[in-house]
C-alpha cells in the first residue's frame, strides 16, 4: 500500500475494515525489520477466517467446565499425540525465542504453524483427537 498508487488505508480504516485481531497480524506479518513495511489485505482477511475458525473449534472441542489434566494417563498416549505434543513444544520455545527478540513476522508464522498442526493432527487422527494434547 502507498499515497502515490491509492491504496493507502489509515490505521482507523484498517480497524473498520478487519477488525483489531486481524489488523495486529496483517501488521506483524507486514514486517519488523528496517525494510519498508506492507500491509496486505488479504492477510487480514486470512487471519479473520483463520481466528474464527479457531474460535468455533475452541467452542466446540474445549469443555466448558475445563479439563483435568492430572486425570491423563501419560502412557495411553499415542504416536500422534506424542508428535503432535513434541511439536507444540518446538513451536512455543520458537515463538518464545521470536517473541524475546522482536521477530514478530515468525511469530505470526508460529501462529499459523499452531493452527496447521492442529488440523493435521485433526485429520491423521480422524477426529478423534486427545482432548489432553489438544
Amino acid at each position: 500500500m502507498s499515497k502515490s498508487t491509492g491504496n493507502f488505508m489509515t490505521i482507523d480504516q484498517c480497524l473498520d475494515k478487519f477488525g483489531a485481531d486481524a489488523t495486529r497480524i496483517a501488521l506483524a506479518d507486514a514486517g519488523d525489520s528496517l525494510d519498508d513495511a506492507n500491509f496486505d489485505g488479504t492477510v487480514a482477511n486470512s487471519s479473520i477466517l483463520k481466528l474464527y475458525q479457531l474460535e468455533q473449534w475452541i467452542k466446540t472441542n474445549v469443555p466448558a467446565e475445563g479439563f483435568d489434566f492430572g486425570s491423563v494417563d501419560m502412557g495411553s498416549l499415542t504416536g500422534w499425540d506424542k508428535i503432535v505434543l513434541n511439536e507444540c513444544k518446538r513451536h512455543s520455545k520458537e515463538a518464545k525465542e521470536n517473541y524475546s527478540r522482536m521477530r514478530i513476522k515468525l511469530v505470526v508464522r508460529q501462529f499459523n504453524e499452531f493452527t496447521a498442526l492442529k488440523e493435521s493432527y485433526a485429520i491423521a487422527t480422524q477426529g478423534k483427537t486427545n482432548p489432553a494434547v489438544m
